[in-house]
């Protein structure tokens, strides 16, 4: 005889028979695991109070239709906010778009700077954006390793004034806090170059750069610094004291010999 699951049973040894319990369900008794039963099942409507296994079947059946309803809507949500990667590769492939890296970019910079064809505007914005780039310490020294120090130390040389403000504002971010980049520049003659443009009449925006460039080079470069004191570094430092016009450099001036004695210190 079949008994319901759950049920206890038991060998009689006076009689030799197997007995079992009945649930308390049918006895007329609330069974506190028949209640958390019903509540598992959720919606499910039953008409007695224990469940054959085809009534388990289809009360799973229904949540799993109800779970995929559930998901097959809301990925019909995110299609609707977002587009397939397929499309988005497609749309990016339309627009041909590359990332250059920032070797690829100074390469360009540096050609455009150096083409005989670009304007004076052209070569401004070229070094303009190179003073973004050289201050990172490996790219300044990418930047050395592809001759764009030494065009920027040719560039002191200009005519035009716009061309001298630039490229002492290149060198002078190319050489912060960068001794390969120091070594170099001092070979190839930046130091003469930015003295001869603090000693002479020059507009104050390209000296101010100019001044910048030679205090990237002076700190922490102590060849450099003798070197200056050997060109007259500082007769060329104090006779901006005596210049008109020159006074926003004063403080600029200071400092930097104030830096230079603490470093000797």
């Amino acid at each position: 005889q079949a008994v319901p699951a759950g049920s206890h049973v038991r060998l009689n040894l006076q009689t030799g028979d197997r007995e079992a319990k009945l649930p308390d369900s049918e006895n007329g008794k609330s069974d506190a695991r028949e209640e958390r039963r019903r509540k598992r099942l959720g919606k499910v409507d039953v008409d007695s109070n224990s469940f054959t296994s085809q009534e388990l079947k289809k009360a799973l059946a229904k949540m799993k239709e109800s779970e995929k309803a559930e998901r097959k809507a809301h990925e019909e949500e995110v299609r609707k906010k977002f587009r397939p990667i397929e499309q988005l590769k497609e749309e990016f492939e339309k627009l041909n778009v590359k990332m250059e890296t920032d070797y690829e970019i100074m390469v360009k910079l540096i050609g455009k700077f150096n083409s005989s064809d670009s304007t004076l505007d052209e070569k401004v914005a070229a070094l303009y954006d190179l003073e973004y780039y050289v201050h990172q310490v490996d790219n300044a020294k990418d930047f050395l390793s592809m001759g764009g120090l030494q065009l920027v130390i040719d560039g002191l040389n200009s005519t035009e004034a716009v061309l001298k403000e630039h490229a002492a504002f290149v060198l002078g971010a190319a050489l912060s806090s960068n001794p390969k980049v120091q070594i170099e520049a001092i070979e190839g003659g930046a130091l003469q170059k930015l003295l001869v443009i603090l000693a002479t009449e020059q507009p104050l925006p390209v000296k101010k750069k100019a001044l910048f460039a030679l205090s990237s080079m002076l700190r922490h470069f102590p060849y450099a610094q003798q070197q200056f004191l050997k060109l007259g570094g500082l007769q060329v430092l104090r006779s901006l004291f005596r210049q008109k016009g020159m006074e926003t450099l004063h403080v600029r001036v200071v400092t930097l010999l104030y830096d230079l004695i603490v470093e000797k210190v």
